[in-house]
């Protein structure tokens, strides 16, 4: 019996057509290691999961790739969701892949969700365990690795913000199986150290390269300790144990320094303002007390204090000489009574002149302490304008430094340069044109090389399969 030759296409799409009507394909998880992987423009992902036995080829489209939390590379294990099909160009099988995961991923998830509700469920997530932090730290403990990204954030931020703290580093390592036990370690010797407070930071990773932070012993600890403690683990999306046990919790190892400091600038600027203030109140009051104390010295009592008795001892004289015109006293009493009168006056004339050189004396005092005062606060006025001064020098060095190395990097990242090596860019209707399909044959486009713009025409077109999934 003889057999109907069909051609190649025929047979490709029907086995295309079975796969694709094949439910045991649909949503199939398969483990693999990443080969081969290619990221063209359009955003889709091409790319090879083998084992040790085969190789599948594989696609992921940019509208699912997008949604991944992270970009795979050649030699990852992951676990990939998708249907299997048959691309018909070559006829070769292929997985259209919908979602993918590191491999594990999984299941570390489900030991940190168990784990993170049993010590929810103890009260150690609790606001109340919450410790303060100061507003002006002076003795500041950094726990990180030696030699890391987060360590340099965290000293180029430390410096530019608080240059004027004491910082004491206390290297562990922060990742692997045992690194969890050396960060108790660190955080032991930090605790007993006596500082206001402590950073601990890490840079970015995958779950398993942040799992040492998810150690509940490390989290115990951590929530027992009696300096208060900030942590930058990873970025902003990376949650881990620690962060929700320590006292404040930063999205990045750069976060945790501005969450830990105020910033220099700031508080000098507070302390100018305040600093003008008390000067402007010292010297208003320095000048009432003056425009007080003229004005007391004017007046004629203190200038002759004696008018305060003059008419007491006129009157107390025509008392006297009443007295002893009009009684009949015996001569030696008239005598001893005229001998305390005159007693008595020298005495008030005493009191008053001995009150007039007190109020000299006080006047004096009082000058005295006025030139005094408003010369210690002149000194201390130059001094806080010399601190000022060193400050300011170390804030323009940094922004100098920042500076210079953002232009390196400009000039190390300028398209132009690219340009320079033979690349081009081409532009339809004042837009970057990054593939064929927008491209019509007649169609006029721009080409911007290194030295200069080109007008051209498209003449021909053809769409390269490679790109195609």
């Amino acid at each position: 019996m003889s057999r109907r030759i069909v051609p190649v296409s025929t047979l490709v799409n029907y086995l295309k057509k079975v796969m694709d009507e094949n439910p045991v394909l649909h949503g199939v998880m398969i483990e693999g290691e990443i080969s081969n992987i290619r990221m063209p423009y359009s955003g889709h992902w091409y790319f090879s999961l083998k084992d040790d036995h085969a190789t599948l080829k594989c696609v992921m489209f940019s509208s699912a790739n997008q949604k991944l939390g992270f970009k795979p590379e050649n030699g990852d294990k992951v676990v990939l969701k998708g249907d299997v099909s048959v691309y018909v160009v070559d006829g070769s099988m292929q997985m259209i892949a919908t979602n993918m995961e590191r491999s594990g991923i999984g299941q570390l998830y489900q030991q940190f969700e168990l784990l993170k509700k049993k010590l929810s469920d103890e009260g150690l997530f609790d606001v109340r365990y919450k410790k303060p932090l100061p507003a002006y730290p002076m003795d500041i403990a950094l726990v990180t690795g030696n030699n890391t990204a987060a360590r340099e954030d965290a000293l180029i931020t430390l410096k530019k913000r608080w240059p004027i703290a004491k910082l004491t580093e206390y290297p562990a390592p922060v990742q692997g199986m045992d690194a969890a036990p050396k960060i108790i370690t660190a955080l032991q010797a930090a605790d007993d150290g006596n500082h206001q407070v402590i950073m601990l930071v890490r840079g970015g990773g995958s779950i398993e390269d942040l799992w040492c932070f998810n150690d509940e012993a490390l989290a115990r600890y951590i929530f027992q300790m009696k300096t208060p403690i900030v942590t930058g683990i990873g970025h902003e999306i990376d949650f881990t144990l620690v962060d929700f046990v320590s006292d404040y919790r930063a999205n990045t190892p750069t976060g945790a320094v501005e969450a830990t400091v105020p910033d220099i600038q700031e508080v000098l600027a507070t302390l100018q303002n305040s600093r003008s203030r008390l000067m402007n109140a010292m010297r208003n009051t320095f000048m009432h007390a003056k425009k007080r104390f003229v004005y007391n010295a004017s007046q004629p009592v203190l200038a002759k204090p004696e008018r305060l008795y003059r008419d007491y001892i006129t009157h107390l004289d025509y008392l006297a000489e009443k007295l002893i015109r009009f009684q009949e006293l015996p001569k030696d009493k008239r005598h001893e009574l005229n001998d305390k009168f005159h007693r008595f006056s020298q005495l008030i004339r005493e009191r008053s002149t001995a009150l007039h050189e007190s109020i000299q004396e006080d006047k004096q005092r009082l000058l005295i302490y006025a030139k005094q005062s408003v010369q210690s606060n002149k000194n201390l006025l130059i001094q806080y304008q010399s601190q000022m001064k060193h400050t300011l020098s170390i804030t323009a060095d940094d922004r100098r430094t920042k500076l210079e190395k953002n232009m390196s990097l400009l000039n190390a990242y300028s398209p132009l340069l690219v340009l320079n090596r033979g690349y081009s860019v081409t532009y339809k209707n004042n837009k970057v044109v990054n593939t064929t399909d927008i491209l019509e044959i007649g169609d006029e486009i721009n080409i911007r090389l290194a030295d200069g713009t080109v007008g051209a025409i498209v003449q021909t077109k053809e769409v390269s399969h490679a790109n195609k999934g």
